[in-house]
């Protein structure tokens, strides 16, 4: 479908996706379900007497950090194509299924693969701590587009779908932050805080975006190829996983990156080099996450310069849609499977600062800044904001709902029943939150359009069917056939203790392998060098080996099954 933003029976949507290491499975499961809500909603509507709201959404983009920003990556192929719904994630499968998502996230990533030695070559600086060869399997798998005979045209999904997915650039771009007044010293300093944008284009149309890469639909043109790479690297998890190299043409930072998507003409500030906007500049990136893991202003910022009800605050310039819920055309869905849960602590300097203590403290700071959306934090609060909605896991009766949060939230690659429950968490959650939260008032003129579609004794009906407690508020995405019968809450999984013990020794394998090179590295190859490697082996096989169990076993707790 075509984004109009004329059609005033139209609610426009963005999804925004923060990082999530392993819970990448919930993200995955929550648009599984998401999508199938909508399907069947699109089903019902062209019944000969439909008995549905007759409103229409359509998805605009969506924006991504780690392995949000792969699930992004993904979503813009799977929207092209035909895929199962996985209704029952839970059960070892015995075939292959058509759901990228599902065998992206549960079933092909595994710690088994990621402690392997495949990526490790003599010669060759060791990369990365995890071996990531299944990741760039995964990503050949996950995002090839779908061939042009079996491209199937969704009326939610824009023609024109674009894609956010951030980086953090680890070369840096310099530019120059002093002027040439006389007798002043030149500074120049680096900025690494990067993005990627595409968007999806037909034959050999160019994006409407001049920021965007194209993905030509039906067609392996374009730059299908960066994304695969792109994907991979806002998920590089530093020193875990290995960074990617990306190409990028200098042109792309003369336009200030660190402009607001929705802060109108950006500056065109040369960096501090001497290459051409058409020259390549080569990248290094890790997570995208290091530096913007929460790229929900990218969303927002998107949707605001193509609404036209947008307004522009005119003492800080940026745009905010409509937000109160009789007003509200569009919104941006976030999949937050780690919400920020900071608070104020009143006896914080009663706790001895340490070293290793500061140490853990830095981790938790700069996670939280890179998730801090300051400049929208005046409309964010307030309870009439419906231009903005988070949706986080929850489960009954458990404290900590995702399973794939262990260890870290690299749990769930150690157990794919770690990541098959939370995948069907996801789908149980979204149905919950569309069904109880994801609402705007019945007076909003979209539902309004969308009702007078129908006779009036059918509008009467559908609105007491969908509004039957009387609230005032009609569901954005109504949850109707197959999506309707209540997921059933999945079974918390468990891992064997003896697989614990053999994912220990692959550890201690693995660790073996990247070791040894390095030492060589930095020792070179002579006798006395020799008893230093033999030294390091037996602490790895020791001490190593049995701090290693002590503390799996402690993190992983009541989920490990004797």
């Amino acid at each position: 479908m075509t984004s109009n933003w004329s059609d005033k029976a139209t609610f426009h949507l963005g999804i925004n996706m923060p990082g999530a290491v392993s819970a990448g499975a919930y993200t995955a499961g929550v648009l599984d379900f998401l999508t199938e809500a909508i399907e069947q909603w699109y089903i019902a509507k062209q019944a000969p007497n439909p008995t549905v709201p007759m409103h229409d959404v359509i998805i605009d983009v969506f924006s991504g950090a780690s392995a949000g920003g792969m699930c992004a990556a993904i979503s813009s192929v799977m929207m092209q194509g035909a895929f199962d719904h996985i209704h029952d994630p839970i059960p070892t499968p015995t075939a292959p299924t058509s759901n990228r998502f599902y065998e992206s996230w549960v079933n092909r990533i595994d710690i088994q693969p990621l402690l392997g030695t495949d990526d490790l070559k003599p010669n060759v600086p060791v990369p990365s701590l995890l071996d990531c060869t299944i990741i760039d399997q995964i990503a050949d798998y996950a995002i090839s587009p779908v061939p042009a005979a079996a491209v199937v045209r969704r009326p939610y999904i824009s023609d024109s779908l674009t894609l956010f997915l951030t980086l953090t650039n680890v070369r840096g771009v310099p530019f120059n932050v002093t002027a040439n007044a006389s007798g002043s010293a030149e500074q120049q300093i680096a900025y690494y805080a990067d993005r990627l944008q595409f968007e999806t284009v037909f034959g050999d149309a160019k994006p409407q975006s001049p920021f965007a890469k194209p993905l030509p639909i039906g067609s392996t043109g374009g730059q299908w190829d960066l994304l695969k790479v792109a994907a991979k690297a806002t998920g590089a998890f530093p020193i875990f996983l290995a960074p990617r190299i990306i190409n990028r043409q200098a042109g792309d930072y003369y336009d200030s990156p660190w402009n607001p998507v929705d802060g109108g003409t950006p500056a065109h500030v040369k960096p501090a080099w001497t290459l051409s906007e058409t020259d390549t500049f080569t990248t290094l990136n890790v997570d995208g996450g290091v530096t913007d893991n929460d790229p929900f202003e990218l969303a927002h910022g998107f949707l605001a310069t193509q609404n036209p009800e947008a307004k522009r605050d005119p003492e800080t310039g940026q745009l905010h849609n409509p937000s109160k819920p009789e007003e509200a055309n569009c919104a941006v869905l976030t999949i937050a499977p780690f919400p920020a849960q900071a608070s104020f602590d009143p006896n914080y300097f009663d706790h001895p600062t340490s070293l290793l203590g500061m140490l853990s403290k830095l981790v938790d700071v700069l996670i939280s800044q890179s998730r801090f959306q300051g400049e929208s934090l005046a409309q964010s609060v307030g309870p009439n904001t419906y231009s903005r909605f988070v949706m986080a896991p929850s489960e009954k009766d458990q404290p900590i709902a995702l399973q794939c949060s262990l260890l870290g939230a690299f749990g769930g690659f150690f157990e794919r029943g770690f990541r098959a429950h939370d995948y069907q968490l996801g789908r149980r959650n979204c149905q919950r939150f569309l069904t109880t939260y994801f609402k705007v008032s019945v007076k909003n003129p979209i539902i309004l359009a969308g009702l007078a579609k129908l006779s009036a004794a059918d509008a009467a009906n559908v609105t007491t069917a969908f509004d039957p407690t009387n609230s005032g508020f009609m569901p954005i995405i109504p949850v109707v056939g197959s999506a309707l019968p209540e997921i059933p809450a999945p079974a918390r999984a468990s891992i064997a203790s003896d697989k614990v013990d053999h994912i220990v020794e692959l550890i201690v394998q693995r660790l073996k392998a990247v070791v040894n090179p390095m030492v060589d590295d930095a020792l070179g190859h002579g006798l006395g060098d020799f008893a230093v490697r033999a030294a390091v082996d037996t602490l790895i096989n020791t001490w190593g080996k049995h701090k290693l169990n002590e503390i799996l076993r402690k993190q992983l707790g009541d989920a490990i099954q004797p």
